[in-house]
């Protein structure tokens, strides 16, 4: 948990946040464009290749004979060649060779670039986040605690291009916190905190869902989670304390309000 005013003083510091932090969203999607890069790319080669030998070896010739390099053998006057035969080549076996240590360099390549992209994604890096938001699971809902110490049940508000840090426990059984949309997700685990982090580069409205089965309201263990743009969060600040949680409270109330009653939907870009 952050120290009081960390929610004050947050706004300035968002700038160098977004230059210096990489969401979630744009380093799963990063890994998703590598691998389906690849998986084109090594498509396309090995199909080529096999269009490639199946023109090389075609013949209209009614049988096989000579056309392989493999023990033949004749069969009501057909020439084929004898079952089990592997084809041999001059070279040794160099293609087979080079093609296993090209596809050994290519899988540990994607192994290395992935571990370490989730390995970011586990750590904020050089960035600490700029509010820290404690989060409770229960049968069949979720409960909120901001670092001011305002508590609730309801949706999550935060701003966007901040750094949210999350902190994720449970009271009863296992279950998983996630935000679709946001690629944000962890155990929630009774007993222990696991922590993972988001941030928005997009206001709108998000959700949160638990991926963990843990009972019969398992399917309606779902929050919204309101990502307001900076102006909103500003405004707020201005207008009321928010180290306050009483005043937080308030304008927490007026913004879900606002927000139920469509006045903020101009202002939102993403919507469920």
């Amino acid at each position: 948990m952050l120290g009081s005013g960390a929610i004050q003083t947050l706004l300035p510091r968002l700038g160098a946040v977004a230059t210096l932090s990489r969401t979630q969203v744009d380093i799963f999607s990063r890994l998703y464009l590598v691998f389906l890069g690849m998986g084109t790319l090594v498509g396309v080669v090995v199909i080529s290749y096999l269009v490639y030998n199946a023109y090389k070896y075609r013949t209209d010739a009614p049988d096989a004979d000579g056309k392989y390099d493999v023990e033949e053998v004749q069969d009501d006057d057909v020439v084929r060649p004898k079952l089990g035969e592997m084809p041999s080549s001059s070279k040794g076996g160099k293609k087979l060779f080079l093609s296993f240590g090209i596809s050994a360099v290519i899988v540990l390549g994607l192994i290395i670039y992935s571990y370490s992209l989730l390995l970011y994604v586990e750590d904020t890096g050089d960035v600490e986040p700029d509010m820290e938001v404690n989060v409770e699971g229960f049968q069949f809902a979720w409960a909120y605690e901001y670092d001011n110490g305002f508590e609730t049940t309801d949706e999550l508000v935060v701003p966007n291009e901040a750094v949210v840090g999350l902190e994720v426990t449970s009271r009863d059984v296992m279950h998983n916190y996630g935000i679709r949309g946001l690629r944000a997700k962890s155990d929630a685990i009774p007993g222990q905190t696991t922590e993972t982090w988001f941030q928005a580069d997009e206001s709108g409205e998000y959700q949160a869902i638990c991926f963990e089965l843990c009972g019969n309201g398992h399917s309606n263990m779902r929050e919204d989670v309101l990502v307001v743009p900076t102006s909103v969060w500003e405004q707020g600040q201005e207008e009321y304390d928010f180290d306050d949680p009483e005043e937080f409270g308030e304008w927490y109330q007026q913004t879900l309000e606002a927000w139920q009653n469509g006045e903020l939907d101009n202002q939102l870009e993403v919507t469920n």
